[in-house]
């Protein structure tokens, strides 16, 4: 059919299909100019601009204008203003206002266009506010930073709160103290906070920013307006911080613009993207500049902070990983919530998960996190033996009710909560009973907590173990941060001295909650004895009168003299109506079986620090508070579940992933673990001092016992707690200690040890190969191993040092020093 007749029968079945029997005229030739210019006329692509609309107030210095939803490479976009004389623009789409008027900002990437339409009022009736105006300039110089004038004892006479969290003080400071020489009245342009900070004059801080910049500007106007505190109508506190386009996800590495606005209490917003600081929690793959500017350097996910006077907003900018993924994660085998979160989160940014560990792999790793100790050969047998489906929950719940658990855990509760008789005394063995006693009979967490929280008598009394909490410190701050951090996962310590600079935390909280721990007194004449003193008070540096005590969440404490103030603090922290507990208790616990937490360091939960897994550490404290706060059944719920039986070997797509739990990752074995392993696999038991009773080193739960092998393995010294230390650091005095040292060798070479054992047998070459194996890295040998080893053996003179070697190097292998 010539190609007009088909044209022409194309025509008319989609007119008959629309309309029904429309008669249509004979077809006719298209001329070929026609069809040129048809093809030839495009929309041009589209750009949303935000806000579509403004207005710039007498306040507003300027306005940050975003591009969103949009694919367009934006990195050369193009802005422009008309008409002229309302607004400019600069490259980044940031206006500033010039003159009262109605303006039209387009912006233009590529053939895609968009615009906004601004409106500037007139300047003249500014209000001023120091606090929103001028202290926000100040920090964004670093005027008040902890090297300069926000130091403790200022610089040069000068003086600024840290960050500016004292707006009081700062405004007496510049406008008071030295005979109010550093503002000029009469001459705003020569006062000395502006021409020392342009650099118009000397300065040993060097140039903050330029004389013809907005911050030079707005301290000019202010200065010439009379250099209020308040002038005009205040807006009210600062509320919060509204992040536009808040948390992303791009199709590729990229450019991005954020608009950061300050929400006050009458409901006024102001853009404060030009005085807002950001940082970026992995600069090589996302970086951010201070004017907001995000640049997405690779396929990756990074969490941006965002912070404004004492608001601290977090957003998470990323892109697809893999984008041509093919993975079917709906037939992934889910055992309980923590799949469904885990692998729907994985779906999202596109990394496969590993498959499952093998037996042997997982049985060696539940028994090393839930126990301390490797399988023995039999055990491995036996398990590989055993043909139940639902053998490795089983073996969860028997490794969950033998002894070793509680021994193995105490360890851990010991470092979190610092107990060692180098600190304590004799009081640490009654505490480390008390702790064993509680997790023996399962006691619920939050139980444990108040009771810590709250007890009191005699440390080293028989009933005494938990009073011994007390006397970490006999001040109360000391007590408040550790409170703070080990049952909330809150680090306040900064907000000692000032506002915590990365938190929400003001000196307030901190104090009100360290006022709660003053009433608390140790000591008495003979005896140790904890108990309350009515008269306990704290000094809030600023005010100079005693802080009233509070919960970090501003509710007061009130109580009578005579009563203790941490019973209601304590009944707060442990409230399932608090999150934050079982959050922080649940991230803790996830943290030992996959050597860093979902939020890690595991006991930084801060505004600044977000979880990786949001979704996934809300379930995990639900589900602990909808089980009442039940340890063992929170680490059977980890332990049971998909994402912890992921096998440590990477597939092709998470071979990079450290961030989004797509594969177990190696860790290194505790110290105790490591002693326990060395000796259990030579058949030589460890030496300690003063503990000839000890079996395992698991049972040396006090690191003031001297040992070489736990203290070159990394023990915690528990002089401080250890909440944040998952896994020990490897060091060459570790490997000195084991390649160069007797620790190995003496036991591999002992006549009593397992190898000389072995050979008294006068078993074959691969039969000592399948010995070793398993003795050490708990499997068989693969055939090229066996075949390999077999054959040294069989050509050395000497059998025995020949198994020496082999023994030597798998007990110094990666595969056995790591749990993997």
């Amino acid at each position: 059919m010539p190609r007009r007749s088909m044209l022409g029968g194309l025509l008319l079945g989609f007119s008959a299909g629309c309309g029904g029997n429309i008669p249509l005229p004979d077809p006719q030739p298209v001329p070929k100019a026609a069809v040129k210019t048809a093809v030839q006329v495009r929309v041009p692509p589209s750009l949303v601009v935000s806000p579509p609309a403004a207005t710039l107030g007498p306040d507003d210095s300027g306005l940050q204008l975003i591009v969103v939803g949009s694919d367009a490479k934006l990195a050369d976009a193009t802005w422009t203003a008309s008409p002229a004389g309302v607004v400019s623009v600069d490259s980044g789409g940031y206006v500033r206002a010039i003159g009262p008027g109605e303006a039209v900002v387009a912006v233009k990437a590529g053939l895609a266009t968009g615009r906004a339409t601004l409106n500037v009022a007139e300047r003249s009736g500014r209000p001023w506010s120091f606090g929103q105006d001028i202290v926000p300039i100040l920090t964004r110089g670093g005027c008040n930073a902890g090297g300069c004038h926000g130091k403790k004892d200022g610089q040069n006479g000068f003086k600024l709160s840290f960050t500016g969290y004292d707006h009081e003080a700062d405004f007496v400071a510049i406008c008071r103290d030295s005979s109010g020489r550093r503002v000029s009245l009469l001459d705003p342009k020569s006062s000395l906070l502006v021409t020392k900070a342009t650099g118009t004059v000397g300065h040993a801080g060097g140039l903050r920013f330029t004389a013809g910049s907005d911050e030079a500007k707005t301290l000019m106007a202010w200065v010439a307006a009379g250099a209020p505190r308040e002038l005009g109508k205040p807006h009210g506190p600062l509320k919060s911080l509204a992040i536009e386009p808040g948390s992303m996800i791009l199709p590729g590495p990229g450019i991005r613009q954020l608009r950061v606005e300050a929400i006050y209490a009458d409901g006024h917003r102001r853009d404060v993207t030009r005085l807002a600081a950001y940082s970026s929690l992995d600069d090589s793959s996302a970086t951010v500049d201070a004017n907001g500017r995000v640049e997405l350097k690779r396929r990756a996910e990074v969490d941006l902070v965002v912070r404004y006077q004492d608001k601290v907003v977090s957003l998470r900018v990323g892109t697809p990983i893999n984008p041509d993924l093919a993975y079917d994660f709906k037939a992934r085998p889910r055992a309980n919530f923590i799949d469904e979160m885990l692998f729907k989160r994985l779906e999202s940014v596109k990394v496969p998960p590993s498959p499952v560990a093998g037996d042997v792999a997982f049985l060696r790793r539940v028994s090393l996190d839930l126990t301390g100790e490797q399988p023995t050969p039999e055990q491995v047998r036996l398990y590989l033996a055993d043909r139940d489906p639902k053998k490795r929950d089983k073996l969860v719940d028997r490794l969950l009710a033998s002894r070793d658990f509680v021994r193995f855990w105490q360890l851990k509760f010991g470092d979190l909560l610092a107990i060692t008789s180098a600190r304590l005394g004799a009081g640490a063995a009654r505490y480390e009973t008390w702790l064993a006693e509680r997790l023996t009979s399962n006691t619920p967490y939050d139980a444990m907590v108040r009771e810590l929280l709250t007890a009191t008598g005699n440390p080293s009394g028989f009933e005494g173990g938990a009073a011994n909490y007390a006397l970490d410190s006999p001040d109360p701050k000391v007590q408040a941060e550790l409170a703070a951090q080990r049952f909330l996962g809150l680090r306040i310590r900064c907000a000692q001295c000032h506002d915590h600079p990365f938190d929400v935390w003001t000196q307030d909280d901190y104090y009100g909650l360290a006022a709660a721990f003053t009433k608390v007194q140790s000591g008495g004449m003979g005896r140790m004895t904890v108990r309350i003193n009515p008269e306990g008070k704290l000094d809030h540096p600023r005010t100079g009168k005693p802080a009233t005590p509070r919960q970090l969440d501003g509710t007061p404490i009130v109580v009578a003299a005579a009563e203790d103030p941490r019973k209601p603090l304590a009944a707060w922290i442990t409230d399932p109506k608090n999150p934050q507990f079982a959050r922080a208790s649940a991230n803790w616990a996830w943290s030992q079986f996959f050597g860093k937490g979902i939020v890690d360091p595991p006991d930084d939960l801060s505004r600044s620090n977000p979880p990786v897994h949001p979704e996934l550490l809300e379930a995990l404290a639900g589900h602990f508070i909808a089980h009442k706060f039940d340890l063992r059944d929170l680490v059977r719920t980890i332990a049971t579940s998909e994402a912890y039986a992921l096998s440590s070997a990477t597939v092709a797509g998470n071979e990079h992933d450290s961030r989004f739990f797509s594969h177990q990752m190696p860790r290194p074995l505790t110290a105790h673990q490591m002693a326990d392993a060395i000796a259990q696999a030579t058949g030589v038991p460890n030496q300690f001092a003063d503990q000839l009773s000890a079996r395992r080193a698991i049972e040396i739960v006090d690191p003031a016992k001297p040992s070489t092998i736990l203290d070159a393995f990394g023990r915690c010294g528990r002089m401080t707690g250890c909440a944040s230390v998952a896994t020990p650091s490897l060091s060459l005095r570790q490997s000195l200690l084991l390649i160069g040292g007797d620790v190995i060798e003496s036991k591999v070479t002992s006549l009593g040890g397992y190898l000389t054992h072995l050979l008294e047998l006068a078993p074959e070459p691969d039969e000592v190969v399948e010995n070793l194996y398993m003795r050490t890295v708990c499997r068989a040998p693969t055939d090229l191993e066996r075949d390999h080893w077999a054959a040294e053996l069989k050509k050395d003179p000497s059998m025995r040092e020949a198994a020496e070697d082999l023994f030597w190097s798998l007990l110094n292998s990666r595969e056995f020093a790591f749990n993997h």
